[in-house]
C-alpha cells in the first residue's frame, strides 16, 4: 500500500455548488500530488469521492485516477476520513465558541482555517 497524505483545502456549505461538499489535496508515496479532488453530497452512502476532471465532447473526463480497487478503497477511504475529521473539528469549534461576544471590527464571522 501507498503512503497517502490528505489535506481538506476547503468545505462549502451544504446545499450549494451542486452538491459539493469540499475539495481536498493528496499527496501519495510523498512523490506525487492531486488537487482538485471533490467530496461531493450523493450516491449510495451520502458522499462520495470525484477526481479531478476535464469537460470533453462526451461529458467529462477524470484527469488521473486510481488504477487498483484497492488503492481507490485506499484514497476514497483516507479523503473521506479527512473531511469528517475536519467536519468534527468545524463542529467542536462552534460548540465551544458558542456563546461568545460577536467578532470584533476588522474580524470575522463564521470563518474557519485549514492546515
Amino acid at each position: 500500500m501507498q503512503e497517502v497524505e490528505v489535506r481538506i483545502t476547503s468545505v462549502c456549505p451544504p446545499g450549494g455548488q451542486g452538491g459539493i461538499r469540499a475539495y481536498a489535496s493528496a499527496t501519495i508515496g510523498g512523490c506525487f500530488g492531486v488537487r482538485g479532488i471533490k467530496i461531493v453530497e450523493g450516491g449510495r452512502d451520502g458522499l462520495f469521492v470525484s477526481m479531478p476532471s476535464r469537460k470533453t465532447v462526451d461529458g467529462y473526463s477524470e484527469v488521473c485516477f486510481p488504477v487498483t480497487a484497492e488503492f481507490r478503497e485506499q484514497l476514497y477511504g483516507k479523503v473521506l476520513g479527512a473531511y469528517r475529521q475536519v467536519m468534527r473539528e468545524v463542529q467542536t469549534a462552534a460548540v465551544q465558541g458558542y456563546g461568545s461576544p460577536p467578532p470584533g471590527p476588522g474580524e470575522e464571522a463564521g470563518y474557519v482555517q485549514m492546515q
